[in-house]
């Protein structure tokens, strides 16, 4: 029998509801194609913008001494032979925190290769060694760089201890967790001792539990991701001799005479010459160049509910989102905006906004 008529015994409705159920499945079929394809592009960026991320991380300056910056062309190097071109200022903030320089084993690397400490009499073999060993932990962290500086200092185990208990991302606290309970298998062989009181009061014993901040610590105008630990214990924002010239509370205003409240302390100092100090550790949350009665002026965040605030500086020598240590110079002493003469108007805040101040003589000892 003829196709035509064949055809023409069909009900024009099958034909209809052939058509269309061909046509659905077509584009079924075209949706999970271009599914398919979002998705691996989607896992490629992903992949991309987590090795971007840790760039951005490290992008400061590193401020080492110059036993240390004397190998930058080495460091350079090897960054670029083993694929960590970007880590070089890292890299050496490193160094700084592993030997400052002072030893033939610069990156403390020999125990990367199963040898007992500063067996590497080389510097140029450390720094080979130490920058493929940072590479290797760098790429088994999926490019997370407070991962792969811990793992440096505790051994890629840590790494795999962290992918099974907190979901592959580092904390302070999953390292706390992990040095307890190698110092627990590990103490009876006499070979690990508690570096710091907080360890020792913690019993996490093994290895530096405080070593991705202090590696991080040497690079200076970089970003820092997560939480900043403050110590608690602040020192004064002027170092050496300290003169108070002022209290905190209600005063008579110095300009007008009236009666008004006076939202910090005052200390006397050289104008364009005494180092201004952070008091405790922070990430600096705003900067001022004038344009207020503060002058200029750094407010630096310890804790959500605490901040530190410095007024009337002559220069300033940190940047907003920079993270600085205890101690750390962040401007010059001086007597811009509304000022009678060279002196640090200091307060502390509770929010990261004025007029939230407190006493800052409990903060200070004073």
């Amino acid at each position: 029998m003829p196709w035509s008529l064949v055809l023409g015994l069909i009900p024009r409705k099958v034909w209809l509801w052939l058509i269309g159920f061909i046509t659905a499945i077509f584009l079924l079929q075209m949706v999970l194609y271009a599914s398919a394809i979002a998705t691996l592009i989607g896992y490629q960026k992903s992949s991309e913008s987590e090795d971007v991320q840790s760039v951005d991380v490290v992008n400061g300056t590193a401020q080492v001494s110059a036993a240390v910056e004397r190998y930058r062309p080495l460091f350079e190097k090897y960054a670029v032979k083993y694929g960590v071109a970007d880590y070089v200022e890292l890299l050496l903030a490193k160094t700084m925190q592993e030997s400052g320089g002072r030893l033939d084993d610069v990156m403390q690397a020999s125990e990367s290769l199963g040898l007992p400490p500063n067996t590497i009499d080389d510097p140029e073999r450390s720094i080979k060694v130490g920058v493929q060993y940072f590479a290797d932990m760098l790429k088994k962290a999926g490019g997370d760089v407070k991962l792969a500086l811990q793992a440096y200092n505790f051994g890629g185990g840590f790494i795999d201890y962290v992918k099974e208990h907190n979901h592959r991302e580092y904390s302070m606290d999953i390292a706390i967790e992990f040095s307890q309970m190698k110092y627990q298998e590990l103490k009876q062989t006499g070979m690990y001792s508690c570096i710091t009181p907080e360890a020792a009061a913690l019993q996490a014993c093994y290895g530096d539990i405080g070593y991705v901040e202090a590696v991080l610590s040497y690079l200076k105008g970089g970003v820092v991701e997560g939480d900043v630990r403050p110590s608690g214990d602040w020192v004064l924002p002027i170092a050496g001799a300290l003169k108070q010239t002022s209290d905190y509370g209600m005063r008579k205003d110095p300009f007008n005479g009236t009666s008004t409240m006076h939202r910090g302390m005052d200390f006397a100092c050289t104008n364009a010459v005494t180092p201004i100090q952070s008091v405790d550790n922070g990430r600096v949350v705003r900067v001022s160049n004038g344009g207020t009665g503060y002058g200029n002026s750094v407010i630096i965040k310890h804790q959500d509910d605490l901040f530190s605030h410095y007024a009337h500086l002559y220069s300033v020598d940190v940047d907003q989102g920079e993270v600085v240590q205890k101690s750390e110079e962040i401007g010059k002493c001086g007597t811009t905006g509304n000022s009678t003469g060279p002196h640090l108007h200091f307060e502390v805040l509770t929010k990261n906004q004025y007029r939230t101040d407190v006493d800052p003589a409990p903060y200070l000892d004073l």
